[in-house]
């Protein structure tokens, strides 16, 4: 479990990083309406649900288990 946690720390410290600087500011200064999500946002978000998705169910079923 404590493996577990450690990657997924990673993993966000890491594509959170990344995805600060995927694209530069953009030129109408702070009050340009935002882009959209592009492929590459999409699927880091596609994947980051999957991922959270499974964790979640992974931690239901040891609780189920443990208490049975």
């Amino acid at each position: 479990m404590k493996v577990l946690n450690k990657v997924l720390t990673v993993f966000f410290i890491l594509f959170g990083t990344l995805s600060a600087f995927a694209q530069p500011p953009s030129p109408g200064g702070p009050e340009a309406p935002p882009s959209p999500i592009d492929g590459v946002g999409l699927l880091m978000l596609a994947f980051s649900a999957i991922s959270l998705g499974i964790y979640v169910i992974y931690k239901h079923k040891l609780k189920t288990k443990a208490s049975v």
